[in-house]
């Protein structure tokens, strides 16, 4: 995909989305075809096509270089929920378009430790929870695989935790949380986890309390989403 941008700087937003839509085409045709040919093979069901873009630790396998692409210094500047949003709207067209066997999240993965551009973006200062909390109303997933300092408290936590779960129920999809309390590790400091998981720099946590807030007993009564029947 990144790729597929990089002589794009001047395009307009039309030649953009064009490129992204039917680069996702095409990604998710060969995608099908590998996979049934594989089913084939084995004499298994076919399932389906997840049109997640989904990045690993290795360089050139970034959802934050895509986003580089389509013009923004950093991941994390202003504009990036909107890039962001854009890349993953034109990345499901594509895909829809493509494949009648779609499927799982379908939207892009912004995982800190295991996508190096989103690494490079916090060491620059451009990137915080906060921003990666605004970008997670646009994307298919929640705050995932973010080293915070081990001595937050637990109350912090669970305040940023309930901000991502109001996300998803406001906008009916999925949400998640997979931060990491780095025990002896203070902000700036790296946290490698290996592999895959790959690395991450300890982020800044908001540090003003919500104990009393998430300590109330009882329940959140039910959103009016619920009552749709």
């Amino acid at each position: 995909m990144k790729h597929a941008l990089e002589n794009l700087e001047n395009a307009d937003f039309e030649t953009l989305c064009e490129t992204i839509k039917r680069t996702a085409f095409k990604i998710t045709r060969v995608g099908q075809l590998v996979a049934q040919e594989a089913s084939r093979r084995l004499n298994i069901p076919f399932g389906i096509i997840d049109l997640s873009l989904a990045p690993t630790p290795a360089i050139g396998d970034s959802v934050a270089d895509i986003l580089h692409a389509i013009g923004l210094e950093q991941t994390g500047a202003p504009g990036t929920t909107a890039a962001l949003a854009l890349l993953n709207d034109q990345v499901k067209k594509g895909g829809v378009m493509a494949s009648s066997y779609v499927g799982g999240l379908s939207g892009a993965f912004i995982p800190v430790s295991e996508d190096q551009g989103m690494i490079n973006a916090v060491e620059a200062g451009a990137l915080s929870i906060e921003k990666l909390e605004a970008m997670t109303c646009v994307c298919s997933v929640g705050l995932d695989m973010i080293a915070i300092p081990g001595d937050t408290p637990a109350s912090t936590i669970s305040g940023i935790i309930a901000d991502e779960a109001a996300i998803g129920m406001v906008n009916q999809k999925t949400t998640a949380v997979r931060i990491i309390p780095a025990f002896g590790k203070k902000v700036g400091d790296v946290i490698d986890f290996g592999g895959l998981l790959g690395h991450a720099p300890v982020m800044e946590v908001n540090k003003f309390d919500c104990s009393i807030f998430v300590n109330r007993k009882g329940r959140i009564p039910a959103p009016i989403h619920s009552f749709k029947n």
